[in-house]
């Protein structure tokens, strides 16, 4: 199975008026070329580059016009969490079985992962006995990320208070130390919320994580409201300043800005309990 939407590749060759015999001149016979399009084959690396260079297509336009955007990893995973907001089910478990169809057709382990989440997701809504397994296997994959990536935090949050502490705050160090578009970086203030009351919750508090986890929310780049939301409330919450805290809390939930306030109304509650 292919990614590449194949009929889009003739239909762009046809617009552009190039002829099939013309792609002998770049090793493309017609017959391979033919084949290729009917899904019998497949082109090496060094011919499927030759070819969209023929076309003239850019390494963006092969993403935006040939790539089903549902079968890639980020695609999967945009659906998963959509899926995860509706408490669908069915649609998570549909989304399982095709991370692992597209595992087993393309032994790309990003879709293994995808899956793996997706089960852990389905047994929060539907318990079963798979997903400690599950759970596992996405949890050791993390072990192989050298570069993170928006896909990798998406992985990793709803697992993050699963791994041990240091670990975790070795993945947010590295992670905290790049740029990401707002919408990562709203999954990365949910997470390092979590990781606070994870924190709070120990008997041994790590202080020098704490404080360093602290210290980034506060001090993170304000440029959207829900940043600068984040920020405000850690603020008032370092300072033990419970009344401005709450008020804050209220404004997300007037907004109707449930996640945000239901993550920082638990912050907010593990925090009092522990200094009140």
């Amino acid at each position: 199975m292919s990614l590449i939407d194949r009929n889009r590749i003739n239909a762009i060759r046809q617009a552009n008026d190039i002829p099939v015999r013309e792609l002998a001149n770049i090793g493309i016979s017609r017959n391979r070329y033919y084949r290729y399009l009917n899904d019998e084959n497949d082109l090496p690396a060094e011919g499927f580059i030759s070819l969209m260079s023929h076309l003239l297509l850019t390494g963006t336009e092969v993403n935006t016009e040939l790539v089903n955007r549902l079968d890639t990893v980020e695609g999967l995973i945009n659906a998963l969490q959509e899926a995860d907001k509706e408490h669908d089910a069915n649609k998570i478990k549909d989304i399982s079985r095709r991370g692992y169809h597209l595992f087993r057709n393309t032994m790309a382990r990003g879709y293994f992962r995808v899956a793996s989440l997706a089960d852990v997701l389905h047994a929060k809504i539907i318990p079963n006995e798979h997903s400690q397994i599950a759970k596992k296997i996405l949890i050791d994959s993390f072990e192989a990320v050298t570069i993170w990536r928006e896909m990798d935090v998406a992985l990793l949050a709803p697992v993050i208070t699963d791994l041990p502490v240091q670990q975790v705050a070795d993945y947010l160090t590295v992670i905290w130390a790049k740029k990401w578009p707002h919408h990562t970086m709203e999954i990365l203030n949910t997470m390092s919320a979590q990781f606070l009351i994870m924190l709070l919750n120990e008997p041994e508090r790590p202080k020098d994580i704490f404080v360093e986890v602290t210290t980034w929310m506060i001090e993170q780049p304000r440029d959207a409201m829900g940043l600068a939301w984040w920020s405000n409330l850690v603020n008032q919450l370092v300072d033990k300043n419970w009344e401005a805290a709450h008020e804050a809390l209220l404004v997300a939930k007037q907004l109707r800005m449930q996640n945000m306030f239901e993550n920082g109304d638990a912050l907010t509650g593990t925090w009092q309990k522990r200094y009140k």
